[in-house]
């Protein structure tokens, strides 16, 4: 009976698991492409940026899974998993480009009238 449950509870946190995963794959994807669609980027650029984009999203589920929403612990660890990120571009793909990336992959707001 023991066995059961202990399978149970393993195969729901591994289905969990990759549900998360498959998620982060999404945003991931969604990401470079519209990155992407502002800008020329090479096919080895896209993999450096699907990687680092990847690391990124996973720092960010684990924080959210680590702590409370709306914490202030929650904000300055997303701050520095985000200062983190930018460091990585930078050390990537230099300060311009790495800028040319970042706007790139801002959403234009729209203006109320």
């Amino acid at each position: 009976m023991k066995k059961i449950i202990l399978f149970l509870v393993f195969t729901v946190a591994m289905i969990s698991s990759s549900f998360a995963q498959k998620n982060i794959e999404k945003k991931v994807n969604t990401y470079v492409e519209t990155v992407a669609s502002k800008i020329t980027l090479s096919s080895k650029e896209k993999e450096t940026l699907k990687t680092l984009k990847a690391a990124q999203m996973q720092s960010a589920f684990e924080i959210n899974k680590k702590y409370e929403k709306g914490t202030p612990e929650l904000k300055e660890q997303r701050k520095a998993s985000n200062k983190d990120f930018s460091k990585a571009l930078i050390k990537a793909f230099g300060k311009e480009r790495a800028q040319e990336i970042r706007k790139a992959a801002k959403k234009k707001k729209k203006k109320k009238e």
